[in-house]
């Protein structure tokens, strides 16, 4: 198994394409692909922000692995936010067993407010998971202001200046996880939008340094320019949109007709079996299925149907109710 032994930490060097295969592929001969190529494009530049689009399955997650390489190129920390416990503990599983498998020296700690588990003191590179809530709290707490006060700090890092070291604090109780913060990759970015949880990410945007990279990642988000453009101005430094438009998992959207049969009336991909193309939407099929007039025979056929298995399940309650109380009550039996 290929490992990644010569990958130098802290060597302040921009991570290159080849790097990157040889630590995800080893010697099997794959490539990332463009979307993921255009991504690393944006992270290898520490004054840059990144919005990475895509639909689900198609790459996001190594966005993610590159950005945290990054930050342990540049000798600094890396945190991965998710909005869910249960995905914070499945990114923690794989992470773990990721870097183990390339050979990454690297840790992995875990804070989603049930469970908490360290790297080990003295741990160089470390990737911090955590739910969004904790990083947002933890934010607002060492910037000692306001929640809704943006934090002003220094301006946003040069190349030059990427190593520079972070301290976090409130008065003299630094926060230990904050050290060295080069890299924020902020899963799920789309749950900006939830009205209830929204803030989190709001305030999480803006009371992060300037100094810290923002690796945003979504499948559905509602004119991510608009979105990349308020980021720019609530974060004072330039960011940057990469798209991938295709899907690797199919979506299939249709309905049910009166024989129960599955009527596809949009794909994301061409099915030759039923002549679907992608992209089109099948308007003559939808008007037909929705003016499907009710057969009455197979209505009532139905409702008997469902009145019958009702019957017969009341009628095996009854049963095991009277054995339960014949069962009950023959002890007293026999004199």
């Amino acid at each position: 198994m290929a490992v990644a032994t010569d990958f130098n930490f802290g060597d302040d060097a921009e991570l290159d394409e080849d790097t990157v295969n040889k630590i995800m592929f080893g010697d099997k001969g794959y490539t990332i692909d463009d979307f993921q190529r255009r991504c690393l494009a944006v992270i290898v530049c520490p004054e840059k922000d990144v919005l990475a689009m895509a639909p689900t399955g198609s790459g996001k997650t190594a966005v993610a692995l590159m950005a945290i390489l990054q930050a342990f190129k540049r000798g600094q920390r890396a945190v991965y936010t998710s909005p869910i416990k249960a995905l914070s503990n499945q990114k923690y599983a794989e992470f773990k067993e990721w870097f183990s498998e390339k050979g990454v020296d690297a840790q992995v700690s875990l804070l989603t407010g049930d469970v908490k588990i360290r790297a080990p003191p003295g741990t160089k590179n470390e990737l911090l998971i955590c739910t969004s809530e904790i990083l947002r709290n933890k934010l607002v707490k060492s910037s000692g202001v306001n929640p809704f006060t943006p934090k002003v700090d220094a301006p946003p890092p040069t190349a030059a200046s990427a190593t520079e070291v972070n301290t976090y604090s409130v008065g003299d109780d630094p926060d230990a996880d904050l050290d060295r913060l080069g890299c924020v990759v902020s899963d799920e970015i789309h749950y900006i939008n939830d009205v209830e949880r929204g803030s989190v990410w709001e305030e999480t945007l803006m009371h992060l340094p300037k100094s810290v990279q923002m690796v945003a990642l979504s499948a559905t988000l509602r004119e991510p320019e608009q979105f990349l453009g308020w980021i720019e101005r609530v974060r004072s430094r330039p960011g940057e949109l990469v798209r991938r438009i295709d899907r690797h998992v199919p979506l299939h959207v249709g309905g049910l007709n009166q024989e129960e049969e599955f009527v596809e009336l949009f794909a994301t991909h061409d099915n030759k079996e039923s002549g679907m193309k992608a992209g089109v939407f099948e308007s003559a099929k939808f008007s037909a299925l929705f003016d499907e007039k009710p057969d009455a025979a197979k209505v009532k056929q139905k409702a008997d149907n469902a009145a019958a298995s009702r019957g017969a399940r009341d009628q095996e309650k009854a049963e095991a109710a009277a054995v339960a109380r014949g069962t009950g009550g023959g002890g007293g039996g026999g004199g």
